[in-house]
C-alpha cells in the first residue's frame, strides 16, 4: 500500500527523542523518529536538440545578444482554482530579466511560437531509462504543463510527459544489509528550466542557453529509510542513466531534489542537490529540524494558541487592519540600531508584529546554529524581497540598539503580556505590508505542525524555504502538442540496441576477477564498451585492463580537447601481448598512454618499446651499474630514498621488460641493504 502523497503514515511524533549529531545515529534510532524519504532525479540527456525545438541542446554561452523583461501571473487550473504555489510566487512581484544568446534559444522558448514536435531522439533515450528501470511504458506520450511561476521558464509552465508507471530494480548494498527491490513511481520526459544568474530584490535575471534541454524526472517511492539508504539510491538511479552512454555528465547536468518526512509531520522537499556526498548530512539536518518544529507545534498546544489567534485579512495594511501589528517607526525613529536607523533613513517603514503564546519559542534551534526565527525571515527573505541585510530582529536576540526600553514601548502599543513574543522588520511600505502578513502566516502554521515546502539545499547541508510545495491544481493538459504514440514497434527497436543493465553487467565484471566497488564503477563508465571489445582473459589482466582505462582514459581527455576514446584495435594489441607473454602486465598503464596520447603511431612501435628482448638481462646489468654510480651522489640520503629512486630509474627503462622483483634484488646487491645504506 503506497503511505499518503504529503503525510507520513506513522502519527507518533517523537517528540522525546533528543537531537543528535550525525555521527551518532544508527538505524534504529532513525526508525524511532519515523524518518522516510524519496527521490526525484533530474537527469539531461545528451541529445542534438532540444526537446520541442531544434535549437542545439548541451551549450553553455556567456554571450548576450539581447535581453527579454517579463512578469509573471498565476492561471486558473481546469477547475477553476489557483496552485499555491503560484499565488505565492505572484506575491513577490518579481521582474524576470532573460539574457538570450541567439544560437541557443528560439521564439519557441520565449512563448512566442507554439512548440514543434517532440524530439524523437529524446524519447528513445527516455524509454531506454524507462526499461532499465522495468517501467510499465505508456502506451502514448500525453504532454502536460506544469506550472512556474518563480521565472525559470518564460512561458510561466513546463512540458513534461509521462513515459513509465511502477518499476522496480535490484537494490543490493551489502554494507548497509540492504538486499531488496527499489520500487520506482514514475519516468517522466520534460524539457529543462534557465540557469539562474542572481538574484536581488524583486528582480531576477535568468541565461536561456539550457532552457529547453530534454531531461528525465525519475521518481522513487518514498520507501527510504535512512540517510546512507538514500544515498545509496542515489548512486544506484545514477548508475541506471549512465549505463546507457547517452546522458550528459558534469555540472548541473543530474539534480536531485529529495522528499524527507518524519513520523508527525509530512513531506517537505529539498530542491536541486547536486551531489550525492552531501545527501546524508542535508536529510539529517532536514529531519531534526522537522523533528523540532513538531516540538514547537507540541508547546503552543499545551500553552493553548491555535493558528486563528494570529490570523490576519488579506486587504488592507495590516498595522490597519489588524491589532497585532503596529507601526514601529515612532518607538524605534532614535534607536542606534543601524539597520534600522538606515532603513527609516532611506524612508522605508518599520513595523511590530506580536505573536501571542510564542514567548521563547523564536529562539528554539531548528537547524545548527539557526532558530526557529529563520523559519520567520526565510517567508520574508523569499516573498516580501527585501534588498538590506539584516531586515528583522525578535524580543530577546538584539539589543545591541534596540533596547528594553523600546521593546516596552512596543508591548504597550500592541497590548503584549509575558507570554507574547515580538518581532521588529523594516522594508519598503509596500514589501512591509508584505513581510508582515507572511510572519503571521507562517507563525499560524507552527501552530499546525510542519508546512508543506520546497526547501533550498544551501552547502553546510542547511537549507531554507524557497516556495510552497506545489499542489495537483499545478498541473492541466498541453493543448498546442498533440498525443504521441509509443508504437510496439518503437519499443522493440529501442529494447534492441539497449545495453546490459548496469547491475548485470557488473556481475559479470565480478565474475572476471574484478573487485565489487571496481565492477559497478566500470559498469557505467564509457569505456565499458571498449573494454568487452577488447575482451581481456580473466583474472589479473582483466584486473588490470579496468584499473588502467579508469586512470588514463581520464586524463587523456583532461588532456586534449575534444579527445575521442581509443579504438578496440588499438587496445587490444596491447593486452594480447601481455596474454602472450611478450610483455609484463605492470607495462600496461604506459603502454595504453603510448598508443593513446599519438594516435599515428604504429602500434608495433609501441609495444616494441615495452616488449622483452633477448638482451635484457645483459642490459639491465649495465643500466643498474649505471644507476649505482650516479647514486653515489646522494650520500646522506636514506637507504629506503635511494633504493626508491634508483627504482625508478631502472623501472621506467625497463618497464614490461624485466621483473620489478629481479630488478630490485639487482639494485640491492648493488647498492646495499637500505638499512646499511641507512646506517652509513
Amino acid at each position: 500500500m503506497r503511505p499518503p502523497g504529503d503525510v507520513n503514515p506513522r502519527r507518533d511524533a517523537a517528540i522525546d527523542f533528543p537531537d543528535r549529531p550525525f555521527g551518532d545515529m544508527r538505524r534504529r534510532d532513525y526508525d524511532t523518529i519515523g524518518f522516510m524519504s524519496g527521490l526525484e532525479v533530474h537527469q539531461q540527456l545528451r541529445t542534438t536538440s532540444k526537446l520541442f525545438c531544434r535549437c542545439p541542446a548541451g551549450r553553455r554561452v556567456t554571450r548576450v545578444d539581447a535581453e527579454v523583461l517579463r512578469h509573471m501571473r498565476p492561471t486558473l487550473s481546469e477547475l477553476g482554482e489557483y496552485d499555491g504555489t503560484a499565488l505565492m510566487e505572484f506575491k513577490t512581484k518579481k521582474e524576470i530579466v532573460y539574457l538570450l544568446e541567439r544560437r541557443s534559444v528560439c521564439t519557441y522558448e520565449m512563448d512566442d511560437t507554439p512548440p514543434f514536435e517532440i524530439d524523437e531522439e529524446a524519447v528513445g533515450i527516455a524509454l531506454e531509462i524507462a526499461q532499465l528501470l522495468n517501467l510499465n511504458l505508456v502506451s502514448e506520450l500525453h504532454v502536460m504543463r506544469k506550472q512556474y511561476l518563480d521565472g525559470s521558464i518564460p512561458a510561466g509552465f513546463q512540458r513534461t510527459a509521462m513515459v513509465g508507471l511502477t518499476g522496480t530494480i535490484p537494490f543490493n548494498v551489502p554494507e548497509l544489509n540492504i538486499d531488496r527491490e527499489l520500487r520506482i513511481r514514475q519516468l517522466s520526459l520534460e524539457e529543462d528550466s534557465c540557469r539562474e544568474v542572481s538574484d536581488s530584490g524583486h528582480r531576477i535575471t535568468f541565461r536561456t542557453d539550457r532552457l529547453g534541454t530534454p531531461l528525465t524526472e525519475t521518481v522513487t517511492e518514498p520507501e527510504l529509510l535512512s540517510p546512507f539508504e538514500l544515498q545509496a539510491a542515489a548512486h544506484l538511479l545514477a548508475r541506471v542513466a549512465r549505463a546507457t552512454g547517452k546522458v550528459q555528465r558534469g555540472p548541473g547536468a543530474a539534480r536531485q531534489d529529495v522528499n524527507v518526512s518524519v513520523a508527525g509531520g509530512r513531506r517537505v522537499e529539498l530542491k536541486g542537490v547536486h551531489h550525492h556526498r552531501g545527501l546524508p548530512l542535508l536529510v539529517h539536518i532536514e529531519a531534526f529540524r522537522q523533528l523540532n518544529l513538531l516540538r514547537v507545534k507540541a508547546e503552543l498546544a499545551r500553552r493553548g494558541v491555535e493558528a486563528q489567534m494570529v490570523h490576519i485579512e488579506d486587504r488592507g495594511l495590516p498595522w490597519d487592519v489588524s491589532s497585532l501589528v503596529v507601526d514601529a517607526g515612532p518607538v524605534l525613529r532614535e534607536s542606534t540600531h543601524v539597520p534600522i536607523r538606515a532603513s527609516l533613513e532611506r524612508g522605508e517603514f518599520a513595523f511590530a508584529v506580536r505573536l501571542p503564546g510564542f514567548a521563547g519559542l523564536l529562539q528554539h534551534p531548528t537547524q545548527p546554529g539557526i532558530t526557529f526565527a529563520r523559519e520567520l525571515a526565510d517567508r520574508v527573505r523569499v516573498i516580501a524581497c527585501p534588498t538590506h541585510r539584516p531586515f528583522l530582529t525578535y524580543d530577546g536576540h538584539d539589543r545591541s540598539g534596540v533596547t528594553d526600553r523600546h521593546w516596552a514601548e512596543l508591548r504597550r502599543a500592541l497590548g503584549a503580556d509575558a507570554a507574547d513574543a515580538l518581532v521588529v522588520a523594516w522594508a519598503p511600505l509596500a514589501d512591509a505590508a508584505t513581510a508582515a502578513r507572511e510572519i503571521l502566516i507562517r507563525a499560524g502554521e507552527a501552530a499546525e505542525g510542519i508546512p508543506a515546502e520546497t526547501r533550498q539545499a544551501f552547502a553546510d547541508s542547511t537549507s531554507g524555504f524557497e516556495r510552497i510545495l506545489p499542489g495537483p491544481d499545478r498541473m492541466y493538459p498541453d493543448t498546442d502538442t498533440p498525443p504521441l504514440p509509443i508504437r510496439d514497434a518503437t519499443v522493440a527497436s529501442v529494447r534492441a540496441g539497449m545495453r546490459e543493465a548496469p547491475w548485470d553487467r557488473a556481475a559479470r565484471y565480478e565474475a572476471l576477477g574484478l573487485a565489487r566497488r571496481a565492477a559497478r564503477a566500470l559498469a557505467v563508465a564509457p569505456w565499458a564498451d571498449l573494454f568487452d571489445q577488447v575482451h581481456p582473459s580473466p583474472g589479473a589482466v582483466a584486473v588490470r585492463l579496468a584499473h588502467s582505462l579508469a586512470h588514463r582514459l581520464p586524463f587523456h581527455a583532461r588532456r586534449v580537447r575534444n579527445a575521442i576514446m581509443p579504438s578496440p584495435e588499438r587496445v587490444r594489441p596491447l593486452v594480447r601481448a601481455i596474454e602472450n607473454d611478450d610483455m609484463r602486465l605492470e607495462a600496461l598503464p604506459r603502454a595504453l598512454d603510448a598508443a593513446v596520447a599519438d594516435p599515428t603511431c604504429p602500434l608495433d612501435d609501441v609495444l616494441d618499446r615495452f616488449r622483452a628482448r633477448s638482451t635484457d638481462r645483459e642490459d639491465l646489468r649495465q643500466w643498474i651499474g649505471h644507476i649505482a654510480r650516479r647514486a653515489q651522489s646522494l650520500n646522506g640520503r636514506s637507504g629506503d630514498t635511494v633504493l626508491r629512486w634508483a627504482m625508478g630509474q631502472v623501472m621506467s627503462k625497463f618497464v614490461g621488460r624485466v621483473d620489478p622483483q629481479d630488478a630490485r634484488q639487482h639494485l640491492v646487491a648493488a647498492l646495499g641493504p637500505p638499512a646499511r645504506r641507512a646506517a652509513v
